[in-house]
């Protein structure tokens, strides 16, 4: 009897012993797979195909799935249109806009939206900010556990000195990019342009006293904003409480709790050891922000030819590279930390967007 009862219990524990290493094994994949779409003909219109890259085995998967389906009326006039999510968070949530066919499988992660090309809508990671037609005047809902809390809340003035002497108000010549959810309550992105150059601010909301701060980033000196290569949701990673902010030059790692900022130099040495033909043309190719999946930053370099354009995505982790992948015109292909070509997938770029980017990574920040 007490030998079939430790039999027993022996068979149990290594019933939990499997379970717990395929919850750990499955942790490891969820991190070092990173899932992406890739836009595919489909008989005159398209569909976003679902791959994931595994950062460590340097392979991709394909999955035969689709998250949605972009209509041929919406290609013949896609400059009027977004054909990307909004948001994606590569597992549980995506939001797409309103005219974009979503399949089956994932219709109950996906949320509808209006997309505007005046953006009223800022989405983070539980978390996201509706501009109401009031100035400055926002509502705010924070997701704890499935529970919505919503505020309205209203940007204070501020005034700052410019680069250029003078003061200005920060609600007149800035916006709200970004929104990440903290401890305390929210924190919200804001550049503001003037003249004189840019400058960076975190707006700290605390939900307790349901007030909101002004803080300066910076100065940003060696890695500048500009204007017409805004730090806009789409292109700003979120990871923890950091902003991962595009600029000039390298981008920068915004603490929103600290607000302080890091140079990421990492970046253009990854370009001119992986990419050096990105920085020989007449105008050298611009650092992007893809997004993020769990703690891996996607950033974007793209390579403009004759032919069309190709694009170089780097994963990096804490701040070391991990992963480098290759989109070309006919294929895509996985490169090793040492600049060789170590597999490659035949998925020719569509026609209609040779010119054109036709990846997307997870991004838990958007606008619509």
């Amino acid at each position: 009897m007490i030998k079939l009862f430790r039999t027993s219990l022996a068979i149990i524990f290594l019933i939990l012993m499997c379970v717990v290493f395929s919850a750990c094994f499955d942790s490891l994949k969820n991190n070092t797979e990173v899932p992406f779409v890739v836009l595919n003909d489909d008989a005159g219109s398209f569909k976003a195909d679902i791959y994931y890259w595994n950062v460590i085995n340097n392979k991709i998967k394909e999955t035969n799935e689709n998250l949605y389906k972009i209509p041929q009326k919406i290609i013949t006039n896609k400059e009027s249109y977004t054909i990307f999510p909004i948001m994606w968070d590569g597992q549980k949530h995506a939001v797409l806009p309103s005219y974009l066919e979503v399949s089956d499988k994932f219709k109950n992660i996906v949320k509808k939206a209006d997309f505007y090309f005046e953006p009223k809508t800022i989405w983070g990671q539980d978390v996201k900010l509706v501009k109401s037609d009031e100035e400055n005047r926002y509502k705010l809902t924070l997701i704890d556990d499935g529970k919505t809390d919503e505020k309205e809340i209203t940007i204070p003035l501020h005034t700052f000195k410019g680069e250029d002497g003078k003061n200005h108000e920060a609600t007149k010549c800035g916006t709200v990019t970004s929104v990440v959810k903290t401890s305390y309550g929210a924190a919200m992105l804001y550049p503001c342009f003037t003249l004189g150059g840019g400058k960076l601010f975190i707006l700290k909301y605390d939900k307790t006293t349901e007030s909101i701060k002004w803080q300066e980033v910076g100065p940003v000196k060696g890695n500048e904003l500009s204007p017409s290569f805004p730090p806009l949701a789409n292109h700003t990673a979120t990871i923890g409480d950091n902003f991962i902010v595009r600029t000039l030059t390298n981008p920068i790692k915004v603490d929103a709790e600290k607000v302080e900022f890091k140079k990421m130099n990492i970046i253009s040495d990854l370009q001119k050891k992986y990419a050096p033909e990105t920085l020989n043309g007449e105008f050298p190719e611009y650092i992007d922000i893809l997004g993020s999946y769990n703690d891996i930053l996607l950033i974007g370099i793209p390579v403009h030819k004759t032919e069309g354009t190709e694009l170089y995505i780097f994963a990096v982790k804490d701040d070391k590279l991990i992963g480098i992948m290759r989109r070309t015109i006919n294929d895509i292909e996985i490169i090793d930390t040492a600049g060789n070509v170590v597999s490659k997938y035949d998925v020719p770029k569509a026609k209609t967007l040779i010119g054109e980017n036709d990846v997307y990574f997870p991004n838990v920040n958007g606008m619509d």
